[in-house]
């Protein structure tokens, strides 16, 4: 098992190189189906399955008073699941590793 995820699927592991890409900014689900290119259903199971495992924090975004559009959810890695997403993409996704500098540039999560 990895650190709490049962299952790691290739649309899991799109997620996770979304929010890995975002390097610790928040992002809405509608931009992770649209980075990933899965459907929001299978998007938003995923995010609750690692907001589930710890690897995920999310929060309602604020919207003033008189701003009249929905509240977006905002989804970003916590610290121990940057670590894991980083460590599992590096393992079944290796040709990334050179190409994101993985390898050098996550000291910011820690």
């Amino acid at each position: 098992m990895q650190d709490g995820l049962r299952r790691v699927t290739e649309p899991t592991l799109d997620v996770l190189q979304a929010l890995l890409d975002a390097a610790g900014y928040e992002l809405h689900g509608w931009a992770i189906t649209k980075q990933t290119q899965r459907s929001g259903p299978t998007v938003y199971k995923i995010l609750e399955r690692l907001a589930t495992a710890g690897w995920v924090i999310a929060r309602w975004e604020e919207l003033a008073a008189d701003v009249s559009k929905p509240r977006r959810r905002l989804y970003r890695l916590t610290a121990e699941g940057a670590a894991s997403a980083k460590e599992l993409v590096m393992a079944r996704r290796p040709g990334l590793v050179d190409k994101l500098g993985l390898a050098t540039d996550w000291m910011a999560f820690r």
